[in-house]
């Protein structure tokens, strides 16, 4: 598992600087007959103003691409991270764009055998606000 997740991660591009805290997740308890035919996405608010979605298909390679996608009411520094079947998947920082205030990741992921259980979390590093999405597939 260590091994799949360091290839993956070489795959992804790079991420900067450092980490918001740690995310608050909760264990993933996945239906035994839960299954993934379609991609899959959730929308929510945050804890203030701003909006959160995460979205999340396979590949032609039939790997998991997972965008988290934040819409703020400012241009500041966001801390982001996913995470994959409770494990860290990627993390950095980026700073929402000026023209609509909003910031897009996108993270290629190995897709695993059974369920997967998929987290985006971002961190507005001014105003403390925290966006957590996730999705069970």
């Amino acid at each position: 598992s260590l091994v799949l997740s360091a290839a993956a991660l070489g795959l992804a591009p790079g991420a900067h600087a450092s980490d918001g805290g740690p995310a608050k997740d909760i264990g993933a308890q996945v239906p035994a007959d839960f299954t993934f035919t379609e991609p899959v996405s959730e929308s929510s608010p945050c804890e203030k103003d701003s909006r959160v979605r995460l979205k999340v298909d396979t590949d032609a390679d039939g790997r998991l691409v997972a965008a988290g996608i934040v819409w703020s009411d400012d241009d500041d520094l966001w801390d982001w991270r996913f995470k994959h079947n409770e494990e860290l998947s990627d993390k950095g920082d980026v700073k929402a764009k000026d023209e609509d205030k909003s910031f897009k990741v996108l993270r290629t992921m190995i897709n695993f055998t059974g369920p997967d259980y998929v987290v985006f979390r971002a961190h507005n590093t001014v105003t403390e606000e925290v966006c957590r999405a996730e999705l069970y597939f």
